[in-house]
């Protein structure tokens, strides 16, 4: 190739790059990296291990559900609950918790673990507390109908156990994007 097109192919790529780096700077677009990592939920050592405060209670106040913007069959339940004995922890009284709960065509809520089973007015569980939240709300980690002694017992050896958690699985990266402003 001669001098003169190397030249022009040079200068071409400078005015790409300089315009491609005064966009980025100027630009107010972000890019956000997160990995949503979650300890392990399927045993109920585990859930008491993670959760601050783990409870047993029923269920007094009515509940109600506040759906997601984006999805309304999706959203957040909100419950009271009467702490009958605390395991873990020193929730006392009435509890507003928080669940993500997903609803049903007949209009009731579901999730889909075993040990994460929707509040209901009137039902006793066993839950296990996430207190310590950024907007202060109580939320729950772990849920499981305790309409017996046997899961009373279950809840509390699992609390005495002090699991050690593995390391938490790191498998949902997303990368966000947002619109420069023009």
């Amino acid at each position: 190739m001669r001098k003169r097109a190397w030249t022009l192919i040079a200068a071409a790529g400078l005015v790409l790059a300089a315009g491609t780096g005064t966009y980025a700077l100027m630009s107010d677009g972000e890019v956000i990296v997160s990995s949503v990592c979650t300890p392990p939920a399927t045993t109920p050592e585990y859930v008491a291990a993670y959760a601050p405060s783990v409870v047993i209670g029923t269920v007094t106040g009515p509940t109600r559900y506040i759906p997601d913007t984006g999805d309304p069959s999706t959203g957040v339940q909100v419950a009271t609950l009467t702490v009958e004995r605390t395991l873990k922890g020193s929730a006392q009284g009435d509890i507003d918790l928080r669940q993500a709960v997903s609803r049903t065509a007949q209009g009731t809520y579901t999730t889909a673990e075993p040990l994460y089973q929707p509040l209901a007015t009137g039902q006793r569980y066993a839950v296990a507390v996430l207190d310590r939240t950024e907007d202060g709300d109580r939320w729950v980690w772990g849920a499981e109908r305790a309409p017996e002694s046997r899961i009373d017992q279950r809840w509390s050896a699992a609390v005495a156990a002090k699991a050690v958690l593995p390391t938490a699985t790191c498998d949902d990266t997303r990368t966000i994007t947002s619109t420069p402003k023009p």
